[in-house]
This record gives structure tokens, C-alpha cells and sequence, in this order.
């Protein structure tokens, strides 16, 4: 199992990216606000604040997902999930993904599919 994170920049996607994964199979997420530390750093800093006005991107808001996988196959389609809805992820401002192993859970009906390949 894995805890999927995902900090989603492009928040107009947040909809179109759970329906996705509730098509997968992909049971649960919790989905919080969060903000990016430029967008913390321009408010503070009048310097930044200067280029933090010329973004067309409102960056002062994301949404991040946490969700558990089961598998590598899971956590792929997930991956591929946000990155049919948002695109290419490598491109400033979209989505930042990653995923940390978990080795203990109580209180969530977790199925295993196999190990990662």
C-alpha cells in the first residue's frame, strides 16, 4: 500500500480527476486547501510580489489529495487519471505527485492486488 499525494495546482480539474477515480475502482480521498510557499513569499517579500502579479495562474490556491493504494496498478492509474485530465504534469503550475509507502492502517477495509512489478 501507498499514500497518494497530489498537490494540484490546476483546481478546475479536482472534479473531472475524482470522477476518474471513481471509475478506476479508487474508493477514497481526502482533498484539502493548500497554497504554495511563492505565493506566501510574494505577499512578504514586495520584490516577488512584482512577479507573482504578472502570472495569469491564480497561485494562491491548490488542492491536495491524499489517497491510499493497493497497488503499483492502482497508484498508476491514479497517476494516468491526472494526467489525462490535467496533462503534462512536467509543465510549471499543473499537478506535483508523489507517494509514500505505508506500513501501518486501522480503520480502512484495504484490499491487496498484488505487488508492483
Amino acid at each position: 500500500m501507498e499514500l497518494l499525494v497530489i498537490i494540484l495546482n490546476r483546481i478546475e480539474y479536482l472534479t473531472e480527476i475524482l470522477d476518474g477515480f471513481v471509475d478506476a475502482g479508487i474508493k477514497g480521498a481526502t482533498i484539502i486547501d493548500s497554497s504554495g510557499m511563492g505565493h506566501l513569499v510574494a505577499d512578504h517579500i514586495p520584490f516577488f510580489a512584482q512577479f507573482a502579479e504578472l502570472s495569469h495562474v491564480d497561485k494562491h490556491h491548490s488542492k491536495t489529495i491524499f489517497t491510499v493504494v493497493n497497488c503499483c496498478e492502482e497508484k498508476d492509474k491514479a497517476v494516468e487519471i491526472v494526467e489525462e485530465c490535467v496533462g503534462d504534469i512536467t509543465e510549471p503550475d499543473t499537478a506535483f505527485i508523489f507517494s509514500l509507502p505505508v506500513t501501518f492502517i486501522k480503520g480502512l477495509a484495504v484490499n491487496s492486488c498484488g505487488g508492483c512489478k
